[in-house]
């Protein structure tokens, strides 16, 4: 058979294969991924959203902190217990008894001796003075609003990081995706290369070439696939999903290209922060502790009432009892100095934390903005034109107008404007979610 007899049929098995195994990227969705587990669940963001709010161990445990916040400002409120005391004969060496407390006869009292009947009780309340319950019942309720805005920071980190891995999944899973289909029309290409190699029509550098741009490929899809794991890894710490569950986004929503003011992020992120929040609530615990300490200068008064049967100037004696330890040497003095340099230290922190935060919204305002003009900047029909690269080259190699390098290079070409547009899509989401991060505000 004659090399022109060959290649025209060779032509004709392309040609038939490549009709057979295309299909369009535009119709690829990350639920028709055929490399996940069997165990696979479908979910969606709101029902993910749902799961992480029930389930995630760091937002239960700093609920409790929240309770026991609410507990400590119950105990605060509690006043002092009072003290009873009681003392009493137990054995009288005069009449060799114990535990006597019967009335002395008639003859004993005309003696004056008492044998039998005597004891004593004591009872004490403590006062506190110059408000130091209203001052501990405040430190707590600051301790309690400092454990709020805890939990509000912990919620807005979690919930960012919720959103962000879930988006980098579905837009990984649709590069693993475009790999796959790549994959499988470059080794169909390399089968028929392979049995046109045997009969003399391809030469061997070809089949090689087409060799090692699959390898290329197996080695890209390989590390997307390392990234999906790391993904789906996150999300079963953020959910508590068990180690056998495969996360299969559904969709995300639709992409927003509204961009709010400046001066309205940087508003909300003031006012809705709550780091900034914490900031200003450590300013106010500070100022609460250190009324508190100032106000244990002053010593507290212990009151009483006490009697005593047959044992003092009369019997039946009643007495009123008071005690307060003189401050004289112990002001808390130490104290109160610790207290005041933890006041200077917070009130410094809110400058800087204000500042920080600044800083992230215009950040992430600036990479939104960097976004919004790479998307914007893309001429009209760009996408479709991309999903022309790859049918065009395909007629074209498959016609043998084009060799194999300028094939490769097409379809490359054709791979890379997939994996931007992709990637720009996920970086416009995660930066859109960045933005409600640091402003704490659902712009989008």
């Amino acid at each position: 058979m004659s090399r022109p007899r060959i290649v025209s049929l060779f032509s004709v098995g392309l040609l038939l294969s490549w009709l057979s195994i295309f299909s369009p990227l535009s119709a690829q969705t990350p639920a028709q991924v055929n490399t996940t587990p069997i165990d696979t669940v479908r979910q969606s963001l709101p029902q993910l959203e749902q799961q992480f709010l029930e389930r995630n161990f760091q937002l239960l445990a700093q609920r409790y902190q929240v309770d026991i916040a609410d507990a400590a400002i119950t105990q605060a409120g509690l006043r002092p217990n009072p003290n009873l005391w009681f003392q009493g004969n137990l054995y009288n060496p005069n009449t060799q008894k114990f535990l006597q407390y019967g009335a002395p006869s008639q003859a004993d009292k005309d003696a004056g001796t008492y044998n039998s009947g005597y004891y004593a009780v004591q009872l004490q309340q403590v006062i506190l003075l110059a408000g130091k319950r209203s001052k501990l019942v405040a430190l707590a309720e600051s301790n309690r609003s400092l454990a709020k805005l805890a939990f509000r920071d912990i919620m807005r980190t979690l919930h960012y990081q919720l959103y962000t891995t879930y988006a980098n999944l579905y837009y990984d899973l649709q590069v693993v995706r475009l790999f796959d289909d790549e994959l499988a029309r470059q080794q169909r290409l390399l089968e028929s290369y392979r049995i046109a190699l045997r009969t003399g029509g391809v030469a061997p550098y070809e089949v090689t070439r087409l060799e090692v741009a699959i390898r290329d490929l197996q080695a890209n899809s390989a590390n997307y696939h390392t990234q999906i794991a790391d993904e789906q890894a996150t999300l079963r710490v953020l959910l508590r999903q068990p180690n056998k569950t495969f996360i299969l986004p559904t969709e995300l929503p639709a992409l927003q290209t509204n961009l709010p003011a400046l001066a309205t992020a940087l508003d909300s992120a003031q006012t809705n922060r709550p780091d900034i929040g914490l900031s200003q609530e450590q300013i106010n615990n500070a100022q609460r502790s250190l009324a508190l300490e100032k106000a244990r200068r002053t010593p507290d008064l212990t009151t009483g009432v006490f009697f005593e049967k047959y044992g003092n100037a009369y019997n039946n004696f009643v007495g009123f009892q008071a005690s307060m330890d003189l401050p004289i040497r112990n002001r808390n003095q130490g104290a109160i100095r610790s207290a005041e340099t933890t006041l200077k230290s917070v009130t410094s922190g809110l400058e800087n934390q204000q500042t920080i935060v600044q800083s992230d919204v215009l950040n992430a305002y600036d990479k939104l903005n960097t976004y919004y003009d790479q998307l914007n900047a893309r001429p009209e029909g760009y996408l479709d034109r991309i999903q022309n690269i790859s049918v065009e080259a395909t007629k074209a190699y498959n016609a043998r107008t084009i060799g194999l390098l300028d094939y490769l290079d097409k379809i490359r070409t054709y791979q890379q404007a997939q994996l931007n547009n992709i990637n720009l899509l996920n970086n416009l989401y995660n930066t859109q979610q960045l933005l409600n991060y640091t402003t704490n505000t659902r712009f989008f």
